[in-house]
């Protein structure tokens, strides 16, 4: 008999639960944030060789991968904030008998937020839905 445990992904698909798909989420956006920062600094560095470099750094964002980059820092932003808040609130007013509804909440937010700005973002997309 193998004394093996099972794997990450198949001990959550035993015991899938929302508040696990929340903390896999929150982990993964901290992460994303994290590495953020350090291309911003990275990018912000380059002010310091004079304004045509920081220029050149910055078209080279203006394209539409940098569009869907920053889309996708949009939803790592909304998601950590708000299940930041959702940790927050269960911690100190002792909601932790309401997690379903306050992750759901999170998703709510979240994504009412984030199709709102998908245009805004990523502006080839009113091209292919007819817009000017």
């Amino acid at each position: 008999m193998s004394n093996r445990k099972p794997g990450f992904l198949k001990e959550w698909m035993l015991n899938f639960n929302w508040g696990m798909l929340a903390f896999v989420f929150h982990r993964i956006t901290g992460l994303a944030l994290v590495l953020y920062i350090v291309l911003h600094i990275y990018s912000v560095g380059h002010s310091l060789g004079g304004g045509d470099s920081f220029n050149q750094m910055m078209e080279g964002y203006n394209t539409p991968l940098g569009h869907v980059l920053e889309y996708f820092l949009l939803l790592a932003v909304l998601w950590h904030m708000f299940n930041g808040i959702r940790i927050t609130v269960t911690d100190f007013l002792r909601f932790s008998h309401k997690q379903k509804v306050l992750i759901l909440w999170v998703f709510i937010l979240s994504g009412i937020i984030a199709l709102a700005s998908l245009f805004r973002f990523i502006p080839g997309l009113k091209i292919l839905f007819g817009g000017s």
